[in-house]
């Protein structure tokens, strides 16, 4: 025989009902025990559902809480057998299908009524009351209900031993003491007042423990978290985090940005070393220093060659001056006088490539900047129906690159604004 379950979905079609039918403050306290009924009924305790349910059904006597009421006592007869339950459950799936005669839950409650009815009719009639008539409980006992939304949380009331969240206690009226704990939050610690003949609902939030991401970077780098800056690199740079995904980037001046995932557990720590490969541009200003070195080198030796084709010269003046020279001393003194005049082209030539190949490395190597548009993206976190950002605007850049041509050399420059 198919059975009828209570739904959690009919808080939300009946709240909107509660605040047109009654009082502001009946509409609150309405809410508020309807939902400790329906935390107590999912979690299977009967009785607290059906002691939340009433204070509701008191309150607003609306066909859709009757229903849930029915489900509570309909269960609970299951459970103890007891007749009222049993006879109450009729009474308010009747109650329903009278008031809401197009109500979404008409099958359920008739359904129910046709499982119970024949369990009823070999019950004896109580003396003096009707089956329609209304249980009405001599004293109500005092319970508290608990919850936390933390995953895994225990709760604990009075000293005694922790159970799963929801803790349903019948307890004495006053105030009592609540521990809560999960693992990956902070533990809280609160008074609840319980009031007699009530069940009161209270929420535990806890406050998450953050998580902890230990980086490994080289000593000159910057690391980038979720788009913002947190920390300059090293090594076991720590950086609190709360759990979940995070975008990564770690960023250095000639460098690469290395950019990574990662999914941090709740209150753990994890460890995380990144290696930084040097860009083209910073690749091409160091060979172009090392160019430029060499060409520097090779001016020097250019020097010295001119000075000695110089000094050649020099020797064949002198000697002209106190003696007669030969045809092949002539022809040493322009041979000497054309090296010189080489080597001097040489080592100009040599000085001038230096110089640029000096000063286009440091265009590259001061202006290889990493990419900002790996640094300040976010952590993808799909929010429903969330309007679409705006993409950033770009920020300035400039960029500069070799360029080599027949008989010459220079740099190209490029840039965004």
């Amino acid at each position: 025989m198919k059975r009828g379950c209570f739904r959690l979905a009919l808080c939300g079609a009946l709240l909107p009902a509660l605040a047109l039918a009654e009082p502001a403050s009946d509409v609150e306290r309405a809410k508020e025990s309807f939902r400790a009924g329906a935390t107590a009924y999912a979690a299977g305790d009967y009785l607290a559902a059906i002691q939340a349910l009433d204070a509701a059904y008191q309150l607003t006597p609306l066909p859709a809480i009757a229903f849930s009421l029915g489900q509570a006592e309909r269960r609970q007869y299951f459970v103890d057998h007891g007749p009222e339950h049993l006879r109450r459950a009729i009474s308010l799936f009747h109650h329903y299908v009278e008031l809401a005669p197009t109500g979404s839950r008409r099958a359920d409650a008739l359904d129910a009524l046709s499982q119970l009815e024949p369990l009823a009719a070999q019950l004896p009639k109580p003396k003096g009351a009707t089956a329609a008539a209304p249980r009405v409980e001599a004293a109500r006992p005092t319970r508290v209900l608990i919850t936390s939304d933390a995953p895994g949380a225990r709760l604990a009331i009075d000293y005694t031993a922790a159970v799963p969240s929801p803790l349903i206690r019948e307890v004495e009226p006053g105030k009592h003491r609540v521990v809560t704990s999960a693992p990956g939050f902070y533990s809280s610690e609160r008074e609840v007042t319980a009031i007699a003949g009530e069940l009161i609902l209270n929420q535990v939030t806890l406050r998450e423990r953050p998580s902890v991401l230990g980086i490994w970077t080289p000593a000159d780098a910057e690391i980038y978290v979720d788009g913002a800056f947190v920390s300059a690199g090293g090594d076991g740079v720590t950086v609190q985090l709360p759990s979940g995904k995070h975008h990564l980037a770690v960023a250095q001046k000639g460098y690469r940005v290395a950019v990574q995932e990662v999914t941090l557990e709740r209150g753990k720590a994890q460890s995380i070393r990144i290696g930084l490969e040097p860009t083209p541009q910073r690749i091409a200003s160091e060979a172009l220093f090392i160019g430029g070195g060499a060409a520097l080198g090779a001016s020097l030796i250019f020097s010295a060659l001119t000075v000695r084709a110089e000094g050649r010269a020099e020797q064949f003046l002198g000697e002209r001056a106190v003696r007669n020279v030969s045809s092949a001393d002539l022809v040493r003194y322009d041979s000497a006088l054309i090296d010189r005049d080489r080597y001097r082209l040489g080592t100009t030539v040599c000085l001038a490539s230096a110089a640029g190949f000096f000063i286009t490395g440091l265009f590259l190597h001061e202006l290889d900047q990493p990419n900002p548009q790996l640094l300040y993206r976010t952590a993808l976190r799909p929010v429903a129906d969330a309007p679409p950002k705006a993409p950033l605007p770009p920020k300035p850049r400039l960029q500069v690159a070799p360029v080599a041509f027949g008989g010459g050399f220079g740099a190209m420059l490029g840039g965004v604004w």
